[in-house]
């Protein structure tokens, strides 16, 4: 099997050590059929050697992809999330506990520089957890998923929210930028933009109890709501914003046990018509190339099999005309499926002249 199951862990995060920094997530993936362990990356063979330098998490370990070869990093844990810093030389991760998650920043080889949060507590009820962490653009602040404040007790539980603070201060400067949908696991991915505004993805309830994630922007601290971006029957997450800032990648499901991955056109403040680029399988943690011509994804190569890692060219929309002052662009799926992409990617075949092409393989 190649590239046995990528470890069920909470978290299993990847990211480029690459332009903007992207980092790459996936959820919790559990095989109900395989049950074999994962295969670690330093015994997999990468088929293709992709620009840059990349990061993965498997069993709680780090491990650096460059050149073609994994080496694994840093010390024993349980981490997972790595980003990277603007200026491309240090990594934020999550370490987690039994009942808390800490930030640490780390250099290039895994190794801690400094711990950026303190969440444990002797007390169960005052631990706190943080995930997603990310770094803005200019390098200086650091966001985060949070669970505070918690529920008091007429509403128990916990929902993320999203949280700043500088990256080079301390936790008390903390500040929540978000306010969650209780009971839905709250607010999670912050994506920064220049200055203070901040793609993130919400949960909510709708009045059938059904859950819908929802990428929302806010364009200014304060605004603890940010304004949708993408409709809630679209159920999408995941945001990967290109390094010149003008597509987003993201999964959406529809309310679907398969998933879509699409790509739309952002300002800055909208996103135009999204196009779908492969649908109909499970679809995971995109990430740009640099020069944001491809993109890198989690999916399984069967309807049993463990997720890999995969590399797609992102064409160029296909333009039919102008009409009105505008262009006119196709973006409808093409009806045949691609068999060079295993049955992890049954379903519609969208525009993509290029089938998306395994990355790694075992020795």
């Amino acid at each position: 099997m190649i590239l046995r199951r990528i470890a069920a862990i909470l978290f299993l995060p990847m990211m480029f050590a690459f332009g903007s920094g992207v980092y790459l997530y996936l959820g919790t993936l559990k095989s109900k059929v395989i049950k074999t362990r994962a295969d670690l990356p330093t015994v997999t063979k990468p088929r293709l050697v992709l620009p840059g330098t990349m990061f993965v998490v498997q069993d709680g370990r780090l491990f650096k992809l460059k050149d073609g070869g994994f080496s694994e990093i840093g010390g024993p844990g349980d981490w997972s999330q790595p980003t990277l810093t603007p200026d491309h030389t240090r990594l934020v991760a999550v370490l987690r506990n039994g009942y808390s998650s800490d930030l640490y920043l780390l250099d290039l080889d895994g190794h801690i520089v400094k711990r950026l949060t303190k969440n444990d507590s002797r007390i169960v009820d005052y631990n706190h957890w943080a995930f997603y962490p990310r770094v803005s653009p200019d390098g200086s602040t650091l966001y985060y998923s949070y669970d505070g404040p918690k529920h008091v007790d007429s509403a128990p539980g916990d929902d993320l929210s999203i949280w700043s603070m500088p990256l080079n201060g301390a936790q008390y400067q903390a500040r929540r930028r978000t306010d969650p949908y209780w009971y839905t696991g709250g607010d999670v991915s912050p994506l920064p933009l220049a200055g203070t505004a901040l793609l993130y993805v919400q949960h909510s309830i709708d009045p059938s109890t059904a859950v819908h994630s929802q990428i929302r922007l806010q364009s200014r601290t304060g605004d603890l709501v940010g304004k949708p971006l993408t409709g809630l029957a679209d159920d999408c997450s995941q945001p990967a914003l290109s390094p010149d800032g003008t597509q987003l990648a993201m999964i959406c499901t529809g309310g679907k046990q398969t998933a879509r991955l699409e790509v739309a056109p952002f300002n800055g403040t909208s996103l135009g018509p999204a196009r779908i680029l492969l649908d109909g399988g499970l679809y995971a943690s995109p990430a740009w190339s640099p020069d944001g011509q491809a993109l890198a994804y989690f999916a399984p190569s069967g309807a049993a099999g463990h997720f890999e890692l995969w590399w797609l060219a992102v064409p160029a929309p296909r333009i039919l005309g102008v009409g009105r002052g505008r262009r006119l662009v196709d973006r409808r799926p093409l009806a045949a499926g691609d068999p060079r992409a295993g049955a992890g990617h049954a379903g519609r075949r969208p525009q993509c002249d290029l089938a998306p092409r395994l990355v790694l393989s075992k020795p």
